[in-house]
C-alpha cells in the first residue's frame, strides 16, 4: 500500500518537474520552443486552453497569460534586460503544457 500511495505521489507531481534533457543537462531543453527577443520586444504564443505559468527567472522578462478572443490562451513575454529563462505554460493537470526557452538580447535598432 505505501509503495501504491509513493507512485500515485509521484505521478501527480510529474507536470511540475523540470524539464532536463537527455543528457542531463537543464539548460538545453529537446522539447522545448525558442523565443529570442530583443529588450522592449513583446512577442505572444497562442497556447490554446493552457493554464498556470511558472519560469526560471522573471529578472530578463515579463511575461503574462492572457484570454484572448478566440477563448484560447496568448503567452505574452517582454524582454526586460539580456538574459536567458525557461517558462512552462500549462500547469493545470490534464490540460495542455507548453515548454519555452526565452532567450533576451540587447535593443535591436
Amino acid at each position: 500500500m505505501r509503495k501504491l500511495w509513493l507512485a500515485c505521489l509521484l505521478v501527480a507531481g510529474a507536470p511540475h518537474a523540470r524539464a532536463v534533457a537527455d543528457d542531463g543537462n537543464p539548460e538545453v531543453l529537446h522539447d522545448a520552443a525558442r523565443i529570442e527577443l530583443g529588450v522592449g520586444e513583446t512577442v505572444q504564443r497562442d497556447v490554446g486552453y493552457a493554464m498556470g505559468l511558472l519560469c526560471d527567472d522573471f529578472a530578463a522578462i515579463r511575461a503574462e497569460l492572457r484570454t484572448a478572443p478566440s477563448e484560447s490562451n496568448l503567452f505574452e513575454v517582454t524582454g526586460v534586460k539580456p538574459g536567458d529563462t525557461v517558462c512552462r505554460v500549462g500547469t493545470a493537470p490534464s490540460r495542455p503544457s507548453y515548454v519555452f526557452r526565452i532567450h533576451v538580447v540587447p535593443a535591436r535598432h
